[in-house]
């Protein structure tokens, strides 16, 4: 627990001392020009600023934890036999999370922060919560959790409040026209941002993600059919689980 903590504070730091560095590729003065409430030119600097640093705390903290974190789970899955316990189901709702996450962590690298990006991330992040929590619900009877894999979820499950409470912070104007306080009209439309993320940094997210978090559980999911396929699901979970937490 103490690795994975530091682990955490290096990325953090990491991503603090970049933000203290000029961006080469800023955001144009052109697209936050049509952002509301942006107008003077020390308005357009706190834009720009507020973007970049959205983009390196996504891109150099939230992908490397999401990733690392992602590939642990899977192993944590694969050592206590998900396939031979819990089976496909628990499986799908894996997938249902990783979609879960993955729209707040795509959404706030590729849509203009406003209103309508807020309330699509408060929307997934509360949809994210009570996934996990029924899925833990559901696991718990058929399949043993260690501490480990308890810890990994706890970070798994902040991610997408990471990102919505950073976001908030970065882009205080929008976030309370979500709320309807403030002087600025909330604007509820979802729009790819201006300029997008060069394509050298897409093909790095997109690779990070397939490799880490994608195509394990991808390879969990698979293992999990064909056990249920060949009728093995459930035969290895410990009798004590459903004592335990039978309702």
């Amino acid at each position: 627990m103490k690795k994975s903590t530091a682990a955490v504070l290096a990325f953090a730091s990491a991503a603090l001392l970049i933000t203290r560095r000029q961006h080469k590729a800023g955001v144009g003065k052109k697209a936050l020009r049509g952002i509301p409430g942006i107008g003077k030119k020390s308005d357009l600097k706190a834009a720009r600023v507020a973007e970049q640093t959205t983009e390196r705390y996504i891109m150099y903290v939230i992908m490397p934890i999401w990733s690392l974190v992602g590939a642990l789970d899977w192993l944590w899955h694969r050592q206590t036999k998900i396939e031979t316990t819990s089976g496909l189901k628990e499986s799908l709702t894996h997938q249902l999370m990783m979609i879960e996450m993955g729209v707040p962590v795509f959404a706030a690298l590729f849509l203009e922060v406003n209103a309508g990006l807020f309330t699509l991330l408060t929307a997934g992040m509360l949809l994210h919560q009570l996934t996990a929590i029924w899925d833990v619900d559901y696991t718990v009877t058929r399949r043993k959790i260690p501490a480990r894999e308890q810890h990994t979820h706890t970070f798994m499950e902040t991610i997408p409040f990471d990102i919505w409470a950073v976001l908030a912070c970065l882009h205080p104007h929008q976030f309370r026209s979500m709320l309807g306080i403030g002087p600025d009209k909330p604007d509820f439309k979802l729009r790819l941002k201006r300029p997008p993320l060069p394509v050298r940094d897409i093909a790095a997210i997109l690779g990070t993600t397939g490799v880490f978090v994608a195509l394990p559980h991808l390879e969990e999911l698979w293992r999990c059919w064909r056990s249920r396929q060949r009728g093995l699901t459930g035969v290895d979970t410990p009798e004590c689980a459903r004592e335990l937490y039978a309702s």
